[in-house]
C-alpha cells in the first residue's frame, strides 16, 4: 500500500517537473525531456550515517538513506526534511548541507535526486510503513560492502548498473565532503 502511494505520489509530482535537456546535438522538434525531483539525506549521528531497508517498490529489501520525491510546490531541501521526518520519525539539528545532484530511473520516470547532509543528534528512528528496519552505519564500511567495483561490475542489467554506480558516485562526493569538513580546523 505504502509503495503504491508512493508512486502515486511520484506520479502527481507535476510540479517536480523541472526544465529540459536537448537529448541530442540537433533540435529534433520533439517535446522537450521531463524530468522529476527528488531528494535523499545524509543522516549523521556519531560518525555513523542513517540507513532504511526498503519494505516495498523499487529496492524492497535494500538498505538506502532516506529520501523521496518532491511534492507540489516544495524545494528540494524542505523535500529531504519531509522525507526525513516522515520515514524515520527525525528532524535535523543542524542546517543541510548540499552533496550533490545525480541522475536515477525509478518508477518508470526519468529523475534527478538532489542529495543532502546533516547531522540528527537527538530522536529515536520511528521507521514508517515504507521501510522493515533502520540502522546506523559507518559510511566507508557502507560503501565498502555495497558499492565495491567487484559488486557494481556483476549487476547484470545495465539500467540498474548505471544506477548503482550514480549512487555510488554520489556517495563518494558525501564522503569527500565530509573528510573536508572534519579535516577543516
Amino acid at each position: 500500500m505504502a509503495a503504491r502511494r508512493r508512486r502515486r505520489r511520484h506520479r502527481a509530482c507535476t510540479a517536480g517537473i523541472i526544465g529540459t535537456m536537448a537529448t541530442g546535438t540537433e533540435a529534433t522538434g520533439d517535446a522537450p525531456k521531463a524530468y522529476y525531483l527528488s531528494a535523499v539525506v545524509y543522516v549523521e549521528r556519531d560518525g555513523k550515517i542513517l540507513l532504511l531497508k526498503r519494505a516495498g517498490g523499487e529496492g524492497t529489501g535494500l538498505w538506502w538513506i532516506p529520501g523521496g520525491a518532491m511534492e507540489r510546490d516544495e524545494g528540494p531541501e524542505n523535500a529531504a526534511r519531509r522525507e526525513l521526518l516522515e520515514e524515520a520519525g527525525i528532524t535535523p539539528t543542524s542546517p543541510l548541507s548540499l552533496i550533490g545532484v545525480f541522475p536515477q530511473h525509478v518508477y518508470g520516470q526519468d529523475t534527478y535526486c538532489v542529495s543532502y547532509a546533516c547531522q540528527c543528534r537527538e530522536g529515536d528512528v520511528t521507521v514508517s510503513g515504507e521501510h522493515t528496519a533502520h540502522r546506523w552505519i559507518d559510511p566507508v564500511d557502507y560503501r565498502a560492502r555495497f558499492f565495491s567495483d567487484e559488486i557494481v561490475d556483476s549487476i547484470g542489467d545495465a539500467a540498474t548498473s548505471q544506477l548503482v554506480r550514480d549512487i555510488r558516485d554520489d556517495l563518494d562526493r558525501y564522503l569527500a565532503w565530509r573528510e573536508l569538513r572534519t579535516a577543516a580546523p
